[in-house]
């Protein structure tokens, strides 16, 4: 039987999560663990005891977007959102957030399959809804989702790091979203 966490070990972990999302959004480039303990303003070895290595760290705040995502889906209705706000989102979430695209791409195969499957049934129940209304094209399944965000973080490696690359990757959404999307969606 698992032991519940004492509360103060809860909140630290909420902390370095909350700090690591922030970081893997405001940083170009990977994040070590040491900086996400001193942006956190917690030992060393508390965010080891957490989280071992980066990929631990990384898995934990997919984990907390995939559960973001679930969220947005389950509201999209209630706020109006249609699937084109919702893969826009996931798009520029995935090319804001690059030192985290890039240790999921670390991890072994059957994790990268595991999450990219989560994705793919988190978003395929709007999907088909939006195909059944025709605002998508009625051509694609929920499974080429993959190559899209594929394409998508191909192109952000492609690109160097600056100022540049924001404007670059949101036309990129915009251009790839009109591709899937009828005109009657645009």
């Amino acid at each position: 039987m698992l032991t519940p966490r004492r509360s103060d070990a809860r909140r630290n972990r909420e902390a370095i999560l909350q700090v690591a999302g922030v970081a893997f959004t405001d940083c170009p480039r990977s994040v070590p663990l040491d900086e996400i303990a001193r942006r956190a303003g917690l030992a060393r070895a508390t965010v080891y005891r957490h989280f071992p290595d980066r990929h631990a760290l990384a898995t934990a705040v997919a984990e907390k977007n995939l559960e973001a995502l679930r969220c947005a889906v389950d509201a999209a209705t209630d706020e109006g959102r249609s699937f084109r706000d919702l893969l826009h989102w996931v798009l520029a979430t995935q090319t804001s957030m690059r030192p985290l695209a890039t240790l999921m791409l670390e991890l072994p195969r059957r994790d990268q399959q595991r999450f990219a499957d989560e994705v793919i049934g988190i978003l395929a129940p709007p999907f088909l809804h939006a195909q059944v209304e025709g605002q998508l094209r009625d051509d694609l399944k929920p499974a080429d989702l993959t190559l899209i965000m594929l394409m998508v973080n191909a192109a952000v490696e492609a690109l160097p790091v600056g100022d540049e690359r924001k404007p670059i990757m949101d036309r990129l959404i915009f251009v790839i979203l009109d591709g899937v999307f009828t005109r009657s969606e645009v």
